[in-house]
């Protein structure tokens, strides 16, 4: 009779031949072991996202991506315990793309039946109120029609944007003049 770890060196060297058997034989042998590992380490947050099975099956896929990598394990305990660990890092990593990261982070989601619910907070809009445009297009227009004519020469070329200095030169006025008016056009508008 063979000795237990020189039949499991034989599994795995079978393994590494391509051997479909031995692999059924070694995803029989730590399959269980595996899953355990798998739900002690998923978070509850994850479990609607995730089946456990869904693990397993990626720590088969890094396992068998790299068949060579076979010769490392002397005992059936230190694959399992290879196989146990890749199968916590693997769920680590999820949790931490998914509740860690923006873009896919689950505590983001909402049940639809919370979308159905009536809102409680109201949308508004940042702007002003129609009403406060309409009471500030009278003020403006009342100070524009109290101001002389030359006065309100000053106000249109300010409004199209031109400068102080500007507008001293095309009135020919003082530069200190046109800037005295306006500022204090701002301080009746504020009042």
């Amino acid at each position: 009779m063979a000795h237990p770890d020189e039949n499991f060196r034989n599994l795995l060297r079978r393994v590494r031949e391509g051997s479909e058997n031995a692999a059924w034989e070694l995803i029989d042998r730590y399959a269980d072991a595996i899953h355990r590992a798998v739900r002690r380490a998923l978070d509850e947050r994850l479990r609607p996202q995730f089946d456990s099975l869904d693990f397993v099956q990626m720590v088969w896929k890094s396992f068998f991506r790299v068949r060579n990598l076979t010769v490392r394990f002397n005992s059936p305990g230190e694959l399992g315990a290879y196989l146990v660990t890749i199968a916590r890092n693997k769920v680590g990593m999820e949790f931490r793309r998914r509740l860690l990261t923006e873009k896919y982070n689950v505590n983001r989601e909402r049940s639809l039946d919370a979308e159905r619910a009536p809102r409680t907070c109201e949308i508004r809009d940042p702007g002003p109120a129609p009403l406060e445009v309409a009471i500030a297009h009278e003020r403006w227009d009342g100070l524009l029609r109290s101001q002389p004519a030359h006065y309100r020469q000053i106000i249109e070329l300010k409004l199209q944007g031109h400068t102080c200095r500007d507008i001293a030169r095309s009135l020919h006025l003082a530069e200190c003049t046109v800037r005295r008016f306006l500022n204090r056009l701002l301080e009746k508008a504020a009042v």
